[in-house]
């Protein structure tokens, strides 16, 4: 077995199609999405004679013995991936990748683990994650909570304007309600302009990526970005004005984008992880109901990585 990097145009899109069938954080589109952060799309493979039975794909950051390892970047599922007809070896394969990715020197490597495919490998620390994932495969689904519920119908009432990003008409407008957000909450932006004009154009060409723009009166109110991952309606980024609080975006929005995906064959909503300290962020997300998922985040920290 020979286990490598590759640059991702040095891969093939098509090839990485093979393994990465249904999700979207593993995907050209999403890993293409970093460069836009200073990061450079890597898929490591493992192949046995002249055929790919493993990879890895993620971003690196950094240079020389600065260089970073992440699958992948920003709290998004990566993790190794084994061809369709090599699955019954995956433990073999899967230990031969990550022993490579070890010894090729980043400062730190990071890799989720969320199926729980990785094993117990004591060069990792290991971090436990958790989600909460909804089953919202029946049409006539509804939040448990009889408070939400009647906030959605509200929001209907209303008569928000809900419909798909469109960079072009939206954009500025977007982008002055996710700093508004940010400061909000007392941070400096994630992301620029450069990076939100990359997802507004792969929103365009890969439905895994579904991003909903909200306004009312001409005014941006919301804004909710969403990943298909797996069979998962993943919320990934919100942006919002409490100003318009009394519209109940945020609720319609979510629920609207469930009944949408679950008539596509989608069957959970992944809440995703609450950070610590944040009651108001844990009690809405229980108002939607489900229950808690638990999963890896493998990390290993190598020279100064182990100070940093």
């Amino acid at each position: 077995m020979r286990a490598q990097p590759h640059a991702l145009r040095d891969f093939g899109v098509a090839e990485l199609d093979v393994f990465c069938a249904g999700r979207f954080f593993t995907s050209a589109t999403f890993a293409e999405l970093w460069a836009a952060k200073g990061g450079r799309p890597v898929i490591w493979t493992l192949t046995e004679g002249d055929r790919t039975v493993a990879i890895l794909p993620g971003v690196e950051f950094g240079r020389a013995f600065l260089r970073r390892f992440m699958s992948m970047p920003d709290g998004c599922y990566g993790g190794v991936l084994c061809h369709p007809e090599h699955q019954a070896d995956a433990p073999r394969l899967v230990a031969a990748l990550t022993d490579a990715v070890l010894q090729a020197g980043y400062m730190r490597t990071f890799i989720f683990d969320f199926d729980g495919h990785m094993g117990c490998d004591p060069r990792f620390e290991a971090i436990r994650l958790q989600t909460t994932l909804v089953d919202i495969s029946n049409p006539d689904w509804l939040p448990p909570d009889k408070k939400l519920v009647s906030q959605i119908r509200k929001a209907e009432r209303e008569g928000i304007v809900v419909g798909p990003m469109h960079w072009p008409e939206h954009g500025e407008r977007f982008l002055a309600l996710m700093h508004h957000t940010e400061k909000r909450h007392g941070k400096n932006p994630s992301f620029d302009r450069a990076f939100f004009e990359r997802l507004a154009e792969a929103a365009t060409v890969d439905d895994r990526l579904h991003w909903v723009w909200c306004e009312h009166e001409g005014q941006g109110v919301c804004s909710h970005i969403y990943i298909i991952e797996q069979g998962m309606l993943q919320g990934w980024q919100i942006y919002f004005d409490k100003a318009y609080s009394f519209l109940k975006p945020n609720q319609y929005i979510r629920f609207q984008t469930c009944r949408r995906m679950a008539r596509r064959g989608i069957c959970w909503l992944n809440l995703g992880g609450t950070p610590e300290n944040a009651p108001g962020l844990s009690y809405y997300k229980k108002r939607w109901g489900g229950d808690l998922y638990s999963y890896r985040g493998l990390v290993n920290k190598q020279g100064l990585g182990r100070f940093l």
